[in-house]
């Protein structure tokens, strides 16, 4: 890259205010359509499951400006890369591939889990890569759906609270978490929800609770494993004052609520006995790829 730009640099010299303007717009987007493939890591799957994690990455590039707007979170969910990689490892071993997104830019200088517009705080520089990232996300999803019919993605994430427990969102808020049963299995809430497809895929047969607090839920299965988990069997929700993430724009985006087979889960991974050293990242890393066969086979696909 740096030979490239030396090279072009020389030749402008000879050219005329006008032309020079052009060609260094034509380097730049040469420069971008060759560089934003560094930022993503990207593998294809077997199984219907799809991995993503957004703001795990370190890429620090000057020339992306740093995000300064009001509301603009810059700090990285630290290690929920490096988790994301694990558990791959972890499946591939019980030789399962899951499709894989992973993003390598720091938080700071991008959002992944926003739209386009709320992502970079209006610096359009990083337009070209939250395109290629999320078009790869959605291919991957529409292979998914294409291929199984239907499938799970999960949005890995890390959270700082108070509470020492994994946070699962499928787009209920707290307050809505803590209705009666008849309440949330409600068609209105199912609707609401991010795993819209599988309910209605199991009509009658399965409901909204089963999949947030019953027996097989991923909470409860983590909870399980001795992972505290919100919702589950043992926490049903979080209690007043305590602060919960319920998911985000990507949750929504790749999720069933809107259309489509392939539901989404956000996992907002604890510190402390999960993210905290490189041992228990791995012994979670395993044990989450315990959860999510277990959870795979009994709700998409038992042939696994």
């Amino acid at each position: 890259m740096i030979k490239k730009l030396i090279f072009f640099f020389v030749i402008i010299g000879c050219l005329k205010p006008n032309e020079y303007t052009e060609q260094v717009n034509q380097a730049e987007q040469v420069i971008s359509l060759q560089s934003w493939d560094d930022f993503i890591e990207n593998r294809q799957g077997n199984i219907p499951l799809m991995i993503i994690a957004v703001h795990g990455g370190s890429l620090d590039p000057d020339w992306i400006k740093t995000r300064t707007c009001d509301e603009a979170t810059i700090v990285k969910d630290s290690y929920t890369k490096e988790v994301a990689l694990k558990i791959e490892s972890q499946l591939k071993i019980y030789g399962y591939n899951p499709y894989i997104v992973l993003n390598d830019l720091h938080r700071k200088k991008l959002d992944l889990n926003r739209s386009l517009n709320k992502s970079n705080c209006g610096d359009s520089t990083t337009k070209p890569y939250w395109n290629l990232f999320h078009e790869q996300v959605y291919n991957y999803r529409t292979e998914i759906q294409n291929k199984f019919g239907s499938g799970l993605v999960i949005d890995i994430h890390g959270q700082s609270h108070e509470e020492q427990r994994i946070e699962l969102g499928y787009l209920l808020s707290s307050s809505e978490l803590k209705m009666d049963n008849s309440t949330i299995n409600s068609s209105s809430f199912k609707n609401e929800s991010s795993v819209r497809s599988l309910l209605n895929k199991n009509l009658g047969e399965l409901k909204l609770t089963d999949l947030l607090s019953g027996e097989f839920s991923i909470g409860s299965l983590l909870s399980q494993k001795g992972y505290a988990s919100v919702p589950s069997k043992e926490v049903i929700a979080p209690k007043e004052g305590e602060l919960y993430f319920s998911g985000g724009y990507n949750t929504a985006i790749y999720g069933s609520r809107n259309s489509g087979s392939v539901d989404a889960i956000q996992i907002e991974l604890n510190m402390n006995g999960v993210r905290n050293t490189d041992q228990n990242r791995s012994v979670f890393s395993k044990n989450f790829a315990e959860v999510i066969i277990s959870y795979l086979k009994t709700y998409y696909k038992n042939d696994l």
